[in-house]
């Protein structure tokens, strides 16, 4: 389910109060990429670590939590020739 069109964008008032520095941490994945974001770097925590993140335009209304990879690639090991 979707966000209502009439509620405004998520964005806590910690990292609102940070937006002129250029390195954001930022712990809650719902928070939503604004304009004013453009040219920083996030941070964003996926549960273990923290993901660099360098915000550009076309990112613009996305998720923060959309570019943070919370799971393993899969790797498929080559077995030996007998």
């Amino acid at each position: 389910m979707s966000r209502s069109i009439w509620k405004p964008d998520f964005l806590h008032e910690q990292y609102s109060s940070q937006l002129g520095n250029q390195e954001i941490y930022l712990i809650n994945r719902a928070t939503r990429l604004t304009t004013e974001m453009v040219g920083q770097r996030l941070f964003v925590y996926n549960g273990v670590r923290f993901f660099a993140l360098q915000v550009n335009s076309d990112m613009v209304g996305h998720l923060a939590g959309e570019f943070a990879v919370t799971r393993k690639r899969l790797t498929v090991k080559k077995g030996k020739k007998k």
